[in-house]
């Protein structure tokens, strides 16, 4: 019961306000009547539910259990396993993240046939997949994260100076997508699962960080889709 009451709180603190400026917007700015404020309401009300089924559905089930598999895995005593597991792990999860085929509709909205059917769903899981095998290399070896940071970003600014400004766009948004309310806080649990086992300087050091180096990954991996659709055209 802890947790419903935690999770109800937690969201109606944070959505109110948002609700209560598009209301007022409305009433304000826009030509609304008592139909158009009772739609936003409904609406508010069943992205509410939503968010609290989300996040007590996330507490109870994803979290616990991507912390159990983190913790199962290096007992296995291969770090290629872990690895491997991880880039299989962070694409199903890519894969079935909401937000980036919301981004893959959008973009084929606005510029259909920009990107072949499907290119832009499948750049963006590899790249995650990639890095979240990088980011538990990390952990594995126990190094420090600016290591592996600072060289995924002069990739990214060497890309960016080489790509068409209509893919660096659609790229550094595909970053965003990807830290959404699926993939974030399974391979989160799971790096904390991993680090508990292997981690053995600082628990927050070895912990976190995953997130970081998974948002790379789409932004490269588009980047280099780009590329080879400008050359191809």
């Amino acid at each position: 019961m802890g947790h419903w009451r935690e999770s109800f709180f937690e969201v109606v603190k944070s959505t109110a306000p948002i609700v209560g400026m598009i209301v007022v917007l409305k009433l304000t700015l826009l030509d609304s009547d008592a139909t158009s404020i009772a739609l936003v309401l409904l609406g508010s009300i069943m992205a509410i539910i939503g968010l609290v089924l989300f996040l007590v559905g996330a507490r109870l089930g994803i979290l616990p259990f991507g912390e159990r598999l983190g913790g199962k895995m290096p007992q296995f005593g291969s770090v290629a396993l872990l690895l491997g597991f991880g880039v299989i792990l962070g694409f199903a999860i890519t894969i079935a993240e909401p937000d980036v085929r919301v981004m893959a509709r959008q973009v084929d909205l606005v510029s259909p046939g920009f990107f072949p059917p499907g290119s832009l769903i499948l750049a963006i899981a590899i790249g995650v997949a990639l890095f979240v095998g990088l980011s538990l290399l990390r952990t594995a070896l126990q190094a420090r994260l600016v290591t592996f940071l600072v060289p995924s970003y002069l990739l990214l600014f060497l890309l960016a100076f080489l790509a068409r400004p209509e893919y660096l766009a659609v790229a550094f948004d595909s970053g965003g997508v990807t830290t959404g309310p699926l993939t974030v806080p399974f391979i989160l649990a799971f790096n904390v699962g991993v680090a508990s086992v292997l981690g053995k300087r600082d628990g927050v050091s070895d912990s976190f960080g995953i997130v970081a180096l998974a948002s790379i990954g789409p932004v490269a991996a588009v980047l280099l889709l780009g590329l080879l659709l400008g050359s191809g055209g």
